[in-house]
């Protein structure tokens, strides 16, 4: 099965719709906030986040990013040879357990690089199940070209 695709795939301006989406748990929260030691009480004190503007725990941003960008790699960046640095990364709305994560990107520049590879530019907007626009971002990925006589990498 196909996963991703190679440079010669990834037409400026083509667009995806991820799928399927993700719903965040309180588990995938809590643990993500261990991990990345992220202890603010906002994501772990329901306690606290319940006097806060929200009433609630908030979804750590950085699990937000790693959703949106897990979501496009089946489409994306499963053939994608490194990250070369992620801009523009921007939470435009709270995230709480729960929410369900959909993402959609497209490819807004590529370049050629020497050795069967291109580098390509892409947008990602996450949106939750109420279509509402949570994160919004670039990367720049480096994606090899389909070497001569391959398949496609997915179709």
């Amino acid at each position: 099965m196909a996963y991703g695709r190679y440079f010669d795939e990834l037409e400026i301006g083509r667009q995806f719709r991820h799928w399927p989406g993700r719903t965040i748990t309180e588990f995938d929260d809590t643990l993500f906030s261990l991990m990345s030691m992220n202890q603010h009480p906002v994501h772990v004190d329901e306690n606290y986040a319940s006097k806060t503007q929200h009433a609630q725990r908030l979804v750590v941003g950085p699990l937000v990013i790693s959703l949106a960008i897990g979501l496009s790699q089946a489409d994306i960046g499963g053939c994608a040879l490194e990250t070369l640095n992620y801009s523009d990364v921007r939470h435009l709305a709270p995230v709480f357990h729960g929410d369900t994560i959909y993402a959609e990107s497209s490819i807004v520049a590529k370049e050629e690089l020497p050795d069967d590879r291109g580098m390509v530019t892409v947008a990602t907007t996450a949106r939750n199940q109420r279509g509402e626009a949570i994160l919004s971002m670039q990367r720049k990925i480096v994606v090899p070209k389909r070497p001569k006589g391959e398949a496609l990498c997915a179709s």
